[in-house]
């Protein structure tokens, strides 16, 4: 279990677009999750996908992406 404000800590340091609370254990908010994830990547696929038609052409810079943080096993 990871406390509220330690979560939307992480989530404000590492810039990330999308917060929710889940469970594994009852399945809480897991779908729902999944769904919004995809909902956002469409979103950014189709903006690429303008931007890179827009400029037929010319090289897309490189999105700044930060390093991966490491995994912690559960349990």
């Amino acid at each position: 279990m990871v406390p509220k404000e330690k979560a939307e800590n992480f989530k404000n340091e590492y810039d990330l677009d999308l917060f929710m609370e889940t469970s594994a254990k009852t399945g809480l908010n897991t779908e729902k999750l999944f769904a919004e994830a995809a909902k956002l990547l469409y979103k950014d696929y189709c903006k690429y996908k303008d931007k890179k038609n827009k400029n037929e052409g010319e090289k897309l810079k490189p999105v700044n992406i930060k390093e991966p943080v490491e995994k912690k096993k559960c349990c």
